[in-house]
């Protein structure tokens, strides 16, 4: 890829993000979201300035993004942690819609060549999986909390996603040759720019029965693996040192850090001093639940 690794980079995962979000949301909320976010990022990282986004009528991306070569000039770590940020606010930011299989998604779209990059630059998108799983499982239980104590369904309208309702719609216009329509309103100002393929698509999915969260999917995406799970129910049940630790769970001194890591990051291990972590009330609930399921 050239000297311009930082640029090809970037642009890459802010497509891939655009694709990902405006399927999940409208072309319409994905740009202004991912816009918002560089200007919110500017205040962390500066070299963000040197990114601009707009949206050409004309664009099968749906929008335009243009790099300064300065970008190049970054040091990768950099690069490297305004990615990981830029993809949790992005994530955050469309909420509900985001879904559990986000950064599958992400990484799909990004394709092999480029999610190879991601790797060689150390970006963690294991971790970031783990954290929105984590955050969605919580959503989830929340609701579910939140709906029994009420006894009811919730009657609240939804929000709107796009900014505008069908009755603001004056016409629209389908370029030939091109996968977006144009929506304008009564004063000749564009609305929004719809992805045909991906609107015949969602239309399928949904007559069709197809579930975007398949529940036996669940346990085999889930962010806490197989190691991860083992770790907890150890600490739970007795007191151990590292070397005991790795011992039994056959894994190195790096593995068994990392694995303390994310379940840190999850709030599911806490740190009681600089050496000895503990497990957590949110890590003893998540394993009381695990055992219930089994025992169905």
């Amino acid at each position: 890829m050239g000297n311009n690794n930082n640029s090809v980079l970037l642009e890459s995962i802010f497509k891939a993000l655009y694709n990902v979000a405006s399927r999940r949301t409208s072309s319409k909320f994905a740009e202004e979201t991912i816009g918002s976010t560089i200007k919110t990022l500017e205040n962390k990282f500066e070299f963000m300035r040197y990114i601009d986004i707009s949206s050409p009528e004309v664009s099968e991306a749906g929008f335009a993004i243009n790099i300064s070569s300065d970008i190049e000039e970054v040091r990768p770590d950099l690069i490297r942690k305004s990615i990981e940020a830029l993809i949790r606010i992005v994530y955050n930011d469309i909420g509900d819609e985001a879904g559990l299989y986000f950064i599958t998604e992400l990484k799909e779209q990004a394709g092999e060549e480029i999610t190879r990059m991601i790797v060689d630059n150390e970006i963690d998108l294991e971790q970031l999986q783990l954290e929105q799983h984590y955050a969605y499982r919580r959503r989830e239980r929340k609701k579910a909390i939140r709906a029994a104590a009420s006894g009811a369904i919730s009657t609240r309208k939804p929000e709107n996603l796009i900014g505008y309702d069908w009755g603001e719609v004056s016409h629209w216009k389908h370029e030939p040759g091109s996968k977006f329509c144009t929506l304008y309103d009564k004063r000749g100002n564009v609305l929004d720019r719809l992805n045909l393929d991906r609107i015949i698509q969602n239309y399928v999915e949904r007559l069709s029965g197809y579930v975007d969260v398949d529940p036996r999917e669940i346990e085999k995406e889930t962010g806490v693996y197989e190691k991860e799970y083992e770790l907890l129910k150890l600490l739970l049940e007795r007191d151990m040192d590292a070397e005991t630790a790795m011992h039994m769970l056959k894994i190195s001194k790096e593995e068994l850090n990392k694995i303390i890591k994310k379940l840190s990051q999850m709030e599911m291990l806490q740190y009681i001093d600089y050496s000895t972590v503990e497990i957590t009330d949110v890590g003893v609930g998540y394993l009381s639940r695990k055992e219930k399921t089994k025992d169905k």
